[in-house]
């Protein structure tokens, strides 16, 4: 019955968003329907008849509807916010710590900074409560993170049914942020990262764009957003990724995505300055990306292999999954070093047992090809298997083609 009762008062809601006049206009009324119809039949699917009492607690609180300007946030908070925007991290999150965190501005600069580890060390499970009351409060960017949280089990419990319900939600309320706003281009940047990926929505490569453009024209952007815009104007790429927001450490295999090199070095170099004095403050995302970045040549740097390497092992010998998958990357691919398939399968492994859909799906590709060990598309299968499920896309793709080629009557893989 609850279930019902919340399906109704989404599909009230996204009514409501529909006729909110040009607000609306950048999303259409069909997209915001079909989120609404999306979300209303996640809600009538069967729970559980009862969840175990640590189960309950363990559960994602849920996101109510709470529409869309963000509100005018405290004098403390307006100081908070202007020292984020400004790149000075350290200053914003002393400054948010004092404030009353009762009031969603300053939790909302509390929860990005504990969850991205700005101005202060990475706690996404600190992150947690702090995303939520801005998220009640109407900062839409904390209530992507807090879908992105579950998507991937950072500080909470992995929960895909309900990041997808978070992502819907995401998508319903993003567009109605007031463009004057502190959150407006963190917003943009994600409801850009929802219609290219198919987060909550269809992936719409044109609204992917439309949103994109917004939040590359805002002047608040964190590195990691700036990273994330110039990934998406870059288009295709290898196996490896500069984009801090995809999780997998992949990009998505898209054929509409019509690519801006000159859009995306332009944000890479706007990154640049904040993104390296996030990785000398000691932020371990920043310092894989800013090994991307040596491993690319972009950003004003040079291709610089052997720094892309010195750079990476700085994360990796800190037990960071996305900076190990890459070094596997490298001696996969012989980037700067012999290959030597012994040592990517090692690096491979050490990302893939932290669940990093990148170590996974490079271990299929070495089992698919016989390279450093004995060939076995079961085997392939079964680690892309794996990837797919952790988003990866280009998992997905070798996936099929291994299914194709497998000359066993029956896959293990899907066993």
């Amino acid at each position: 019955m609850k279930k019902l009762i919340a399906a109704v008062l989404l599909l009230v809601m996204a009514l409501s968003l529909c006729g909110c006049g040009k607000k609306a206009e950048a999303i259409p009324a069909s997209v915001r329907m079909a989120a609404a119809e999306k979300a209303a039949a996640e809600a009538e699917k069967a729970a559980p008849a009862e969840l175990s009492a640590k189960e309950e607690e363990a559960k994602p609180a849920a996101i109510p509807m709470t529409g869309s300007v963000v509100p005018q946030s405290s004098a403390a908070a307006q100081e908070a916010e202007a020292l984020f925007d400004s790149g000075d991290y350290k200053a914003a999150f002393e400054k948010a710590s004092a404030a009353d965190a009762s009031d969603p501005a300053v939790a909302a600069l509390l929860g990005k900074a504990y969850y991205l580890g700005l101005g202060t060390d990475v706690n996404q499970a600190k992150a947690m409560s702090y995303l939520e009351t801005a998220a009640k409060g109407g900062y839409p960017s904390c209530a992507y993170l807090l879908a992105d949280a579950t998507d991937y089990g950072k500080g909470t419990r992995m929960d895909k049914d309900e990041a997808a319900r978070r992502y819907i939600k995401f998508v319903a309320i993003a567009d109605e942020v007031d463009p004057a706003s502190s959150d407006y281009g963190m917003s943009m940047c994600y409801l850009s990262e929802c219609f290219a990926k198919g987060h909550g929505v269809e992936k719409k490569h044109e609204l992917a764009l439309d949103a994109a453009n917004k939040a590359a024209a805002a002047a608040n952007l964190t590195p990691f957003e700036l990273m994330s815009l110039a990934a998406f104007y870059d288009g295709p790429a290898p196996n490896h990724v500069s984009n801090a927001a995809d999780a997998t450490g992949e990009y998505a295999v898209e054929t509409a995505r019509k690519v801006d090199a000159a859009k995306a070095e332009e944000l890479y170099k706007r990154a640049v300055p904040g993104l390296q004095k996030l990785a000398d403050a000691g932020n371990l995302a920043a310092v894989k990306l800013m090994g991307d970045l040596y491993l690319d040549g972009k950003g004003g740097l040079p291709q610089d292999y052997a720094k892309a390497m010195e750079t990476y092992m700085i994360a990796a010998d800190e037990d960071y999954a996305d900076a190990q998958a890459q070094i596997g990357y490298m001696y996969q691919n012989a980037l700067g070093v012999p290959a030597d398939y012994a040592k990517a399968m090692e690096w491979n492994n050490r990302a893939a047992q932290q669940g990093n859909a990148q170590g996974q799906a490079q271990i299929g590709y070495l089992y698919q090809n016989g390279l450093g060990v004995t060939q076995n598309l079961d085997e392939a299968g079964r680690w892309y298997t794996r990837a797919k499920e952790g988003g990866s896309d280009w998992a997905a793709a070798m996936l099929e083609q291994t299914e194709a080629t497998n000359p066993h009557a029956s896959f293990e893989a899907h066993a």
